[in-house]
């Protein structure tokens, strides 16, 4: 197949993401007998996935980003202070800070920001090289701000295994990042772009897939969930509207606006889900659960929208 074709067949499935990624949910569900035993293929599919959507970055990428520290530091502010006090809100007003929902709640803000931050940024547009330095720093300080974010609202603190968290932002971040910008540069091979591209977003699917095949497989959903799913959802859109007003007021441009929407709005629901299991009633997993359901399809909108500008704009 060549390039052409390779970049013609990414186009479109970027255009159909939109209906893709709800067709994922369906799809977990309906596998969520046998998926789960999948879990295995997470790490492995995330690193090729990660090594494609930094392709193309070069070492002064990451050196231009010193320029942003201003924008580095809001992004870091608005995960640490602005989410936990927005899921505040949110578990006060519907639920109650020490109910369940409530606490899931919090423990969804207070977990590290995702890796699909990073793959999305790549998928919009946005400002890559920004997107793993914060997805990098955001991971290495919540072991030690979680406890305390969860201490001070909920009055209960937790142990978030760091080890664990380093190990995996080195497999699925660092060390595929790494890689690829070494590799890049010493072949420059901008031919196999469109086909690395086609690839995350198809790696994207398979993983939205396993993880709600898993999310079903261990909290089954029904009517009686309607109201913490709605709250759930009203969550993940304050999010990452939380993002796109701080990219919006600094004057940032384009690339870090799309990349601070995803920072805030995407969630590792895995150090979440942790979180509430730790010491924390099992009713506290359904919000994390249900937070997996939500971030795809909302990035697959503001996906739509940034693009939508930009054709306007051409």
């Amino acid at each position: 197949m060549t390039a052409s074709l390779l970049k013609e067949a990414d186009e479109k499935l970027s255009s159909l993401l939109i209906l893709l990624i709800p067709l994922s949910f369906v799809l977990g569900y309906l596998f969520k007998g046998w998926m789960p035993s999948l879990k295995w293929t997470a790490p492995h599919m995330l690193f090729t996935i990660m090594f494609s959507s930094t392709w193309g970055l070069c070492w002064r990428d990451f050196l231009r980003v010193t320029q942003y520290k201003c924008f580095f530091a809001l992004g870091l502010l608005g995960q640490l202070f602005m989410l936990p006090l927005a899921a505040f809100f949110l578990a006060t007003l519907f639920f109650g800070v020490n109910d369940p929902y409530g606490v899931g709640l919090l423990c969804v803000a207070a977990s590290p920001a995702a890796i699909s931050t990073i793959i999305w940024s790549s998928i919009t547009g946005g400002d890559v090289a920004l997107g793993v330095l914060l997805v990098g720093s955001h991971v290495l300080i919540i072991p030690f701000a979680a406890p305390l974010m969860l201490k001070l609202f909920v009055g209960k603190s937790v142990h978030v295994p760091m080890a664990a968290l380093f190990g995996k932002l080195m497999w699925s971040v660092f060390i595929p990042t790494v890689l690829s910008v070494i590799i890049y540069e010493k072949s420059g091979a901008d031919h196999v772009k469109p086909a690395l591209s086609l690839w995350s977003k198809l790696g994207m699917l398979y993983m939205i897939v396993l993880n709600t095949s898993v999310a079903f497989s261990s909290v089954p959903f029904d009517f009686s969930v309607l109201r913490v799913f709605v709250v759930v959802g009203l969550q993940v859109a304050v999010s990452y509207l939380l993002g796109f007003i701080l990219g919006w007021v600094t004057g940032a441009s384009r690339g870090v606006r799309i990349t601070f929407s995803y920072f805030m709005g995407m969630k590792n629901n895995g150090a979440a889900l942790v979180m509430a299991l730790s010491g924390f009633s099992f009713q506290a997993t359904l919000p994390v659960a249900l937070t997996i359901m939500w971030q795809q399809p909302v990035a697959s909108v503001f996906d739509r929208i940034w693009k939508s500008t930009s054709k306007g704009r051409s």
